[in-house]
């Protein structure tokens, strides 16, 4: 009960539908929908003046892709070093050494020679290519799938026009400020019109994302020249002449960017720094989660009870909104995210709406339902239908919002919703909770909580 007296949002919602319940039994006639909304909106808005403190507003930060400058690297360790604090505080148990061992390492150029990746589909010419650049000064070289983090260069091959596939990727390297060199392999493969058409097409394929001198043609293999003999006897011999590796201005380019050594490194670094990030991020995510989820249980069984109690499916839902709302407000302050109490009715609203538009209470009222009927228990089947509905529906939004929730900028969360994302997330959510197993041990549990509370 304790949790309870601390949230007025919630005594004001659920007390309200329960006293619009015995005034319903008072009076002889409905409540439209209209009036309850009125009522609904003076429970939630009336009598906490108190509670409207709205949080500054954060804007969100847009980091520039590309190029890197060493202040767009500062301010990425400077975040990274913010994310250690904010697990420190949020995890008594943390211990930060390790990382900031880590941050002090990656701070340091990395010594030895240049990592290249060489990547490209089947047969485009990548093994051949590595021949020839093997003994290149300053560079080392091997095939991959992929860059890794600490890959300096990429040269991506192609023999012919860019796949949508192959565009992402390059796409997605830029965005992780690798550095890039597209390479139209067998070129001796096409005639020079052709030839040049081609490199023109990836050129403005890439345009935005690559500079025109970093789209080359080459010919690492070249295929051998057929060379006819004529013979004193008139008679006609043909012989292959193998060809020099036809490389073009890629050698010069290589060693010219071998001496722009710090802005490679500073990629390296960039792609080291967001990979810790994402190891802490993890970590806050857990350890919030497991704090949201007592939380959810909470509400849920808050829920349960109200509707379990109420016979009244319309004060039911007044009831709902009220708890959802403040569990809005409850979980938003454990993940920071700057949502006050105007916000969090009117999210709590939008959701029940989404709830109705996706045929979520339709769908899970005769699931449990259809439970309830293979169980010999019948007293008060109808408000302990209820009662389960409302618990369920309780812990789907909960779920969701931490899901949503997690996926944000602990350091910089969003100002509003992303109602299309929270669509998708709940649509997740009651997918994986609406499993014959979890769904049947759920009507138990809430079951035999409701019907062993004393009268």
């Amino acid at each position: 009960m304790a949790m309870l007296r601390s949230k007025p949002l919630l005594i004001g919602g659920v007390g309200l539908s329960f006293a619009l319940w015995g005034w319903w039994q008072l009076q002889d006639v409905g409540l439209d929908l209209e009036t309850l909304g009125l009522w609904g909106l003076m429970a939630l808005g009336g009598g906490m003046w108190w509670l409207r403190r709205d949080r500054p507003s954060l804007t969100v930060n847009h980091r520039q892709q590309s190029p890197l400058t060493a202040a767009q690297l500062a301010q990425t360790q400077t975040q990274t070093e913010q994310l250690i604090t904010l697990l420190a505080a949020e995890s008594p148990n943390f211990n930060p050494a390790p990382y900031q061992a880590q941050l002090q390492t990656m701070a340091q150029p990395t010594p030895g020679p240049l990592q290249v990746a060489i990547t490209g589909g089947a047969w485009v010419g990548k093994t051949a290519l590595l021949q020839q650049l093997a003994t290149g000064e300053g560079w080392q070289y091997q095939e991959a799938t992929a860059p890794k983090d600490q890959t300096h260069l990429v040269l991506a091959l192609v023999d012919g026009d860019l796949t949508a596939a192959a565009w992402l990727q390059i796409q997605q390297w830029r965005q992780a400020h690798h550095q890039i060199f597209l390479l139209l392999t067998k070129q001796d493969h096409y005639p020079e019109p052709q030839r040049q058409h081609l490199l023109d097409t990836l050129r403005q394929r890439v345009t935005g994302w690559l500079p025109p001198d970093q789209v080359l043609a080459i010919a690492a293999a070249p295929r051998p020249l057929t060379v006819r003999h004529h013979c004193t006897d008139g008679s006609i011999t043909e012989t292959q002449e193998p060809q020099e590796p036809q490389l073009g201005d890629l050698p010069q380019r290589l060693a010219s960017l071998a001496a722009h050594r710090e802005t490679l490194t500073r990629g390296v670094q960039w792609r080291q720094l967001i990979t810790l990030q994402g190891e802490i991020k993890h970590q806050l995510n857990q350890g919030r989660g497991d704090r949201a989820l007592p939380i959810i249980e909470r509400y849920q069984w808050v829920a349960a009870a109200a509707a379990f109690a109420n016979p009244v499916a319309a004060l039911d839902l007044l009831a709902s909104l009220a708890i959802n709302a403040q569990m809005f407000l409850d979980l938003a302050q454990l993940y920071r995210q700057p949502l006050n109490l105007s916000q969090a009715q009117t999210a709590a609203a939008s959701m029940g709406q989404l709830l109705l538009k996706l045929g979520a209470v339709e769908v899970s009222t005769q699931a449990i339902a259809t439970l309830l009927k293979a169980t010999p228990l019948t007293y008060a089947a109808g408000g302990l239908l209820q009662g389960i509905s409302a618990a369920y529906l309780t812990r789907i939004v909960g779920l969701t919002l931490i899901t949503h929730f997690a996926q944000q900028d602990p350091l910089h969360p969003p100002t509003t919703f992303n109602w299309e994302k929270l669509s998708q997330g709940l649509q997740t959510t009651l997918k994986q909770t609406q499993a014959a197993g979890w769904l049947r041990g759920f009507v138990q549990e809430v079951r035999s909580r409701l019907v062993s509370q004393p009268g």
